[in-house]
């Protein structure tokens, strides 16, 4: 019994009967001692072979209590070895009548789909089949999420001398000093119930109402609506990421629109005009010349008259 519980302690499968009951000497002594010669524990003292203690005592570095041949010392690579017993293998479990917890699992309904947790109906419509679409939400979702900054935000970090008011505040200087906690797509920049501005500034974002567009300039700031998709705008926000930076792209016609809405509200606007814009505006302008050409001429005909 005593030498069962010791084989379990030392995870040993098998112990076999010490020779030293039988007044042999055991097999193992000859690496124990080399042990000893070099400073290891698997010394002689470490055995106790005297039958008047009446207790056995084996040496962990004994063969005999080992499932395999190899000797401990030396120790290299090739005779490491694992505690045995320690990592036991996890019990799979099986399926049918035959095999082991097949027909009666405990916290399994043996059916079909038994294993999918949540993600069936039991065989009935799902739900995300049987609730209609709602537009109103795919719409949202489309729209872009700006960060939101507040005027008063803006002021506080001001005053506390983490942005400087007297050169251009953009959307980098914003992210840097941590006014806001990312841009992925923009800033917009907002007021809540007209309070007033003291600063005069500078500031590039991407959106901005009219509240905040008038509180800037009537301390004589500006607000600049700078047009940037986000591969630009992350290369403008993180520029040591990239070896060479990305160029901007020119904007839709929905993306015109808005920033020319945005300029109608008093906000300066920077964007890339497209190819197309150009063309439509060099060919106003020859449409306007030649209608000012023809309006000096019926002028200088009523004259003559």
């Amino acid at each position: 019994k005593v030498l069962r519980q010791l084989a379990g302690m030392l995870g040993l499968r098998r112990c076999l009967l010490p020779r030293s009951f039988l007044g042999l000497r055991p097999l193992g002594l000859r690496y124990a001692a080399h042990a000893a010669d070099s400073g290891g524990l698997g010394s002689e003292s470490a055995v106790d072979y005297s039958g008047a203690a009446g207790i056995f005592r084996p040496s962990p570095f004994s063969l005999r209590m080992a499932t395999v041949t190899t000797p401990f010392f030396p120790v290299f690579v090739n005779n490491l070895r694992n505690n045995g017993g320690r990592n036991k293998k996890r019990q799979k479990r099986l399926r049918g009548v035959g095999s082991r917890g097949g027909r009666s699992l405990p916290n399994r309904a043996a059916k079909p789909y038994s294993r999918a947790k949540g993600k069936t109906d039991g065989g009935q419509e799902p739900l995300f089949r049987r609730v209609p679409k709602w537009g109103a939400a795919i719409s949202r979702n489309k729209q872009k999420k700006y960060e939101p900054l507040n005027l008063c935000r803006l002021r506080k970090f001001i005053e506390r001398g983490q942005l400087d008011a007297r050169f251009p505040i953009t959307m980098r200087h914003l992210h840097e000093s941590r006014c806001v906690s990312r841009v992925r797509v923009g800033v917009y920049l907002f007021n809540v119930n007209n309070y007033p501005f003291p600063y005069k500034i500078d500031i590039e974002v991407a959106v901005a109402d009219q509240s905040s567009i008038n509180a800037i300039k009537a301390v004589g700031g500006s607000v600049t609506i700078v047009h940037m998709p986000r591969l630009s705008l992350r290369a403008l926000v993180k520029p040591y990421k990239y070896d060479i930076l990305p160029r901007h792209s020119r904007p839709n016609l929905e993306t015109i629109h808005f920033m020319e809405k945005m300029r109608a509200r008093g906000a300066k606007v920077r964007y890339i005009k497209p190819l197309w814009l150009l063309q439509e505006e060099r060919k106003m302008v020859g449409e306007l010349r030649e209608f000012a050409a023809e309006e000096a001429i019926d002028d200088e005909t009523m004259q003559a008259r």
